[in-house]
């Protein structure tokens, strides 16, 4: 599979039998239909995805470039989710195949969701490092 934005060969981590699909230049994230709900689990916080993917709205028109789905090609759509610092838009196939987060994009989501403090969401980001939060991609970039 190839990374949405910049075309590399996405990376494939295994976190407690959940595969996740990373771009190790873009530090974005793909998450197939049933993997997010599988980390929820895993940090024991099923309910917040519920809450989670009842608030993703359509985003509105030229909302930004609109992306290809790693798994079938087909163009994204833009949805809306809350974000610590506003709505973040996000990438989801059409088909349901999964959900995209660019870099940081994640953790603005499961702090709306999450408190802080929270030993879900510290589990999160102890399975996905570096992956989970804001950084700097230049410093991935050779």
């Amino acid at each position: 599979m190839l990374c949405p934005e910049c075309q590399d060969p996405l990376v494939i981590v295994e976190c407690d039998h959940v595969e996740l699909d990373v771009c190790i230049r873009q530090h974005g994230l793909w998450f197939d239909a049933d993997e997010l709900r599988q980390l929820f689990d895993l940090a024991g916080v099923d309910g917040a995805l519920a809450s989670l993917e009842q608030r993703l709205e359509p985003a509105p028109a030229g909302s930004g470039v609109r992306r290809r789905c790693p798994r079938c090609r087909r163009k994204m759509k833009h949805v809306r989710a809350p974000g610590v610092r506003g709505a973040v838009v996000l990438d989801e196939c059409p088909n349901g195949h999964g959900l995209w987060f660019d870099e940081g994009e994640l953790h603005d989501v499961l702090s709306v969701e999450l408190e802080a403090s929270d030993v879900a969401l510290v589990t999160i980001k102890g399975y996905l490092g570096s992956f989970s939060e804001p950084g700097d991609k230049e410093s991935t970039d050779d």
